[in-house]
């Protein structure tokens, strides 16, 4: 039976990786963060997200900006891949996306978008109901239909979470073939991945409880051993024993 890298094995390869390359990748972090933070802020100010017409428009934004940001997703890939595979890494590295198919980095972030969306969509249909039956019974209902679409939207996330990486490594393959080939891969190896993105919770607390500094350190750790991941994943593919 073939063997896998256990999560501290991919963990211990990203943390040598690292080594030497936080002065370029935490300053590309920051970047991308105050870029999709004062667009945000400058499209949102004039909203007034206390009326019902307002809460529409504010998440018809938040929607188009997730999809702008799949721009910024395929540059970080690029930027971790690069790690990954011992390649030097510059910190406009992260705008790599921009010049390099951006649109099938919009594709694959509106239709990953849209399936978790559907997921949603009894949920949203229960709580219009709930304002026009204003009963207790109703929470029944929303609470299911709330951790059915929790359940099916993280697994469409690992199913799809090799998308980009894909996008990178086969820069002919169009959107959905990105996705399909996505899908092929983490068949059979979505608890594997699912297993690694639980054991990056304690990071995450233990970030954010340092006034998320910690984070510009825990984010890139997490990345590159993601990239780590879809390395191994296309080594035993190939049959190989290194990418």
């Amino acid at each position: 039976m073939e063997r896998h890298a256990t999560s501290a094995e991919l963990k211990a390869r990203a943390k040598g990786q690292l080594l030497g390359k936080y002065g370029t990748v935490i300053p590309a972090i920051l970047i991308v963060e105050i870029i999709m933070f004062v667009i945000s802020s400058i499209i949102t100010f004039p909203l007034n997200t206390q009326t019902i017409p307002g809460i529409i428009i504010s998440f018809i934004i938040d929607c188009l900006l997730q999809l702008f940001a799949g721009i910024f997703i395929a540059g970080q890939t690029y930027l971790y891949l690069n790690i990954s595979c011992g390649g030097n890494i510059r910190v406009s590295d992260v705008f790599y996306g921009f010049t390099h198919h951006p649109d099938k980095a919009i594709l694959i972030q509106l239709f990953q978008l849209l399936l978790m969306l559907a997921t949603f969509v009894p949920l949203f249909l229960f709580l219009a109901l709930w304002m026009v039956i204003d009963t207790l019974y109703m929470l029944i209902p929303i609470t299911v239909t709330f951790c059915f679409g929790l359940a099916a939207s993280i697994i469409i996330t690992l199913m799809y979470s090799q998308s980009y990486f894909v996008m990178l490594d086969f820069p002919d393959f169009s959107a959905v073939q990105c996705l399909r080939f996505s899908r092929k891969i983490m068949k059979g190896n979505k608890a594997r991945r699912f297993y690694l993105d639980v054991s990056f919770i304690p990071l995450y607390l233990l970030g954010f409880l340092t006034c998320c500094i910690g984070l510009l350190f825990v984010i890139p750790y997490m990345n590159t051993t993601y990239s780590n991941f879809y390395l191994e994943l296309m080594s035993k593919r190939n049959g190989q024993g290194s990418h």
